[in-house]
């Protein structure tokens, strides 16, 4: 029986996220440690008025950077799963919570005093480090499961592996129906675009068009677009390929055997897009849930050289 209840606790748990975790037990931590903090600002009625210089404010401060120095070493020990000190969960969750704890503490350490000098760049730095987590967690808690829906049915490489494959039967059939099909979808094959620049991934760019992945093909499209079709020539690529075998199609007479393949080419063509918007996606959303660590982290070695600086500046000028 207690070994029953035992395990579903452990699955429980196991199963917990790590904002909740322990039933909010660090968000409890930090809000105590905030309310603290407020309660000593509000009673202290220091000579000269609140400051970083006074008894609370050097308190406050080293409180702050010492919070700083360990959330640090908690984003180290996040990615050390050889460690027995506690579980990465639970220190995700600190990190979490005590960063977030930091906004009150810092903010009552500087007294609202605040000026172009290096103590000021710490604690902007320290803001830009606790934006950018925030959004980490806002990543963390909902790509993942959006990246798991949209692989549903495979995975990237197999997806690649697909493309090729239906790129050599594309380029294949075109060659067999004339010079200009094969022109067209030779080019449309060569101008695919997988991934693209740091702005195409995190936003998107070549999904948000109707065809969405492959670069413009108007050169070569355009007259047969205006004889086949009355679709104006700004149609994005691979629909534009489409249309324009859908006017091979209807506009000329073809054996059965012909006209055989152009369906199976369309059909191919159709694939080679949906194909190419899914790799796309699931590029955009693992950039998405990435590209905070490449602001977080350099945000934090500029915070930790300007604390320094701060308290160096502290001993030798105060």
């Amino acid at each position: 029986m207690n070994r029953s209840s035992t395990t579903s606790e452990d699955i429980s748990l196991a199963h917990e996220g790590f904002l909740v975790l322990g039933r909010f037990r660090y968000l409890k931590i930090s809000l105590l440690l905030c309310i603290a903090a407020l309660t000593a600002y509000i009673w202290d009625d220091p000579k000269g008025g609140p400051g970083g210089g006074t008894t609370l404010g050097y308190t406050l401060g080293t409180i702050g950077a010492l919070l700083i120095v360990w959330l640090t070493w908690l984003g180290i020990r996040k990615r050390r799963y050889s460690s027995n000190l506690g579980t990465v969960k639970g220190w995700t969750s600190a990190h979490v919570y005590l960063g977030l704890s930091l906004i009150v503490i810092a903010t009552l350490h500087t007294a609202f005093q605040f000026g172009w000098n290096v103590h000021t760049l710490a604690y902007v730095l320290m803001c830009g480090v606790i934006a950018s987590g925030i959004y980490g967690i806002i990543a963390y808690s909902s790509y993942p499961s959006q990246i798991t829906a949209n692989r549903a049915s495979g995975t990237r490489d197999a997806w690649l592996t697909e493309l090729e494959e239906l790129n050599e039967q594309s380029i294949k059939i075109a060659d067999s129906i004339g010079p200009e099909v094969h022109k067209v979808v030779v080019r449309s094959v060569e101008s695919a675009r997988i991934g693209g620049s740091i702005r195409e991934q995190l936003f998107g760019t070549h999904l948000k068009k109707q065809a969405g992945v492959f670069e413009s093909l108007r050169e070569s499209l355009d007259t047969h677009l205006t004889a086949a079709i009355s679709a104006p020539a700004k149609k994005t690529n691979l629909m534009a390929t489409e249309m324009f075998m859908a006017g091979q199609l209807a506009g000329s007479e073809r054996s059965v055997q012909e006209a055989e393949r152009i369906r199976k080419l369309l059909d191919l063509l159709a694939r080679r897009r949906d194909l190419v918007a899914r790799i796309n996606r699931d590029i955009r959303l693992q950039a998405r849930m990435q590209v905070w660590l490449y602001v977080h982290v350099p945000l934090t070695l500029g915070l930790l050289a300007a604390l320094i600086a701060h308290i160096v500046s502290v001993f030798l000028y105060w």
